[in-house]
């Protein structure tokens, strides 16, 4: 019986431990980005990022993450119609938001 508290307790210390550990990982938003408009494209997305979307849960986000995996590490618009939940009307408030389209590519800029 001790011993199985024990574990338990070892259990809670850990999981209080990586609760703080996220906490610091993000730091607060500064009182000038709130409401900040963010440049967002759903090809860039990943993992919990898709909860970002208008319209998305915390289920339809991990379909959005399975596909993105399955389609090689990025989604298309064209992988979003084969996503259980995801219909003709979401797709098109996501591509009225500017959600669709590709980022701009990264340009190099060389060290002078």
């Amino acid at each position: 019986m001790g011993r199985r508290s024990v574990g338990w307790g070892l259990v809670v210390l850990g999981a209080l431990a990586l609760l703080r550990a996220w906490q610091a990982a993000a730091p607060p938003l500064r009182a000038d980005q709130v409401g900040t408009r963010v440049e967002v494209s759903i090809g860039t997305l990943a993992g919990d990022e898709f909860r970002l979307l208008p319209g998305v849960g915390p289920v339809l986000a991990g379909r959005l993450e399975a596909a993105r995996r399955a389609a090689g590490g990025r989604l298309r618009e064209q992988d979003l119609g084969a996503i259980a939940g995801i219909g003709p009307a979401l797709i098109e408030r996501w591509r009225q938001a500017g959600l669709l389209r590709d980022p701009p590519p990264l340009r190099y800029i060389s060290e002078r």
